[in-house]
């Protein structure tokens, strides 16, 4: 019975991981469609991932279009017209002036967590997911983190998240640490 229920989580994990790596390309929300360079240098890509060729390099402040994004990667324009791919982690998207998307803004106690594993709604967690009490937060809710400049999507839950509480993913435990708990108000997107 064990070994069964291992082996159907495996394959389980696995099909997931397969559907993630072979996901297409989505178009990045509207109110994300310019970013600015966090990183003091950034290396822009061939592909979406590390394994590809550096073909450029941006420095801090600079400001990139944001074409689509894949797997915790954007599709960038950069230099009149070149275009390549940036781990967004390093790029900075905001909702500027306009809140004319923002249904509602609410009150929150931030936590932050990070560590391997899957998502409640079957995703893998990266930065850029967070996990609510979807009786308050429904799943697939983007939500804009002022803090963080970046807009999360409602992915997991937890036993310890009831109410306006909302746990972070963060991408290592030292991020975690500094970032503690805090007491934020956050944008409900449209």
């Amino acid at each position: 019975m064990i070994k069964k229920t291992i082996r159907r989580i495996t394959l389980t994990a696995a099909m997931m991981l397969t559907t993630l790596a072979f996901a297409p390309i989505s178009q990045v929300d509207a109110a994300s469609t310019t970013g600015t360079v966090t990183a003091t240098i950034l290396n822009v890509r061939s592909g979406a991932s590390t394994s590809y060729s550096v073909i450029g390099k941006l420095s801090k402040g600079e400001k990139v279009e944001i074409l689509s994004s894949s797997n915790g990667w954007y599709k960038i324009e950069y230099d009149n017209n070149k275009t390549g791919w940036s781990c967004d982690d390093y790029i900075s998207t905001s909702l500027g002036k306009s809140t004319s998307n923002v249904a509602k803004s609410l009150d929150v106690k931030a936590y932050a967590y990070t560590g391997d594993g899957i998502t409640a709604t079957g995703t893998v967690p990266k930065y850029g997911t967070i996990a609510v009490d979807p009786s308050v937060i429904p799943y697939g809710t983007k939500v804009y983190i002022r803090e963080l400049d970046k807009v999360f999507t409602a992915e997991d839950c937890g036993g310890a998240i009831k109410g306006n509480t909302i746990d972070i993913f963060m991408p290592t435990e030292k991020n975690c640490n500094d970032w503690g708990i805090r007491n934020i108000t956050i944008d409900i997107l449209e």
